[in-house]
């Protein structure tokens, strides 16, 4: 299990994933998603938002633990799905401004 803290807020690159469905893992609306969110790419984000935070890389979301993108670790200051809504809009502000570099695949 990632989450060993209860000071800390885990935030996976799929809830933030347009190709997600709801169900599949996503949090955040379709409009509000970033299609194929990197670990690298949330963790500006909430950088940028002010908040303390660190990259856990080589960890699996549980609904899609075939797929090691990582995850981010953020101090709790929020409530996490205060949080999933302030970042969401960030993370897509980044990529559609060329500041957060878009995955090569």
């Amino acid at each position: 299990m990632v989450r060993t803290r209860t000071d800390h807020i885990i935030l996976w690159p799929s809830y933030f994933d347009s190709a997600n469905t709801r169900a599949g893992g996503r949090r955040v609306p379709k409009a509000k998603a970033t299609q194929n969110p990197t670990a690298d790419e949330l963790l500006k984000a909430v950088v940028s938002l002010g908040l303390k935070a660190s990259i856990l890389e080589g960890k699996a979301y549980p609904r899609n633990w075939w797929g090691w993108e990582g995850c981010v670790s953020v101090e709790k200051s929020l409530a996490k799905t205060e949080l999933i809504g302030k970042v969401a809009p960030r993370l897509k502000q980044m990529r559609e401004s060329g500041q957060a570099k878009k995955p090569t695949a």
